[in-house]
């Protein structure tokens, strides 16, 4: 019996606003991870300091392509996209920046950490991953 486990904590006080969902698939379950988009926003223009835009996911982002064209879209290169998360740190934002995420900055490290959770599992399971907005 397939099963889906469910994690609301990015998104849980923003009902009614822009949602996105990080869902991994196998045989056996699903792994859905909702995130206020404002806070997904955030961590992918973060991403993209130190990434050309020319990343798979990131590419997708600018354009507004992908996840906004078609949902849920299937992030085709999981080991990029997992190696692009694993290698941002907040720490290294300059003052500016910081100052400017105040509200949300503190959130950022978790949810990378989630995120790279969910896309390591999917790497070593062989399963897939998509990204559905709404």
């Amino acid at each position: 019996m397939k099963t889906d486990k469910v994690n609301d904590t990015y998104y849980a006080g923003f009902e009614g606003e822009p949602e996105i969902r990080l869902i991994y698939k196998d045989s056996d379950e699903s792994y859905i991870l909702k995130i206020w988009n404002g806070y997904f926003d955030t961590l992918l223009d973060c991403l993209d300091q130190i990434e050309s835009a020319q990343s798979n996911i990131l590419s997708e982002y600018y354009a507004h392509e992908g996840w906004y064209e078609e949902s849920p879209w299937e992030i085709k290169n999981i080991r990029e996209t997992l190696q692009l998360f694993t290698s941002f740190d907040s720490n290294n934002l300059t003052e500016e920046e910081a100052k400017s995420l105040t509200n949300i900055l503190p959130v950022i490290p978790d949810l990378k950490n989630d995120i790279i959770i969910l896309l390591e599992r999917a790497v070593n399971e062989n399963g897939n991953v998509y990204i559905e907005y709404d």
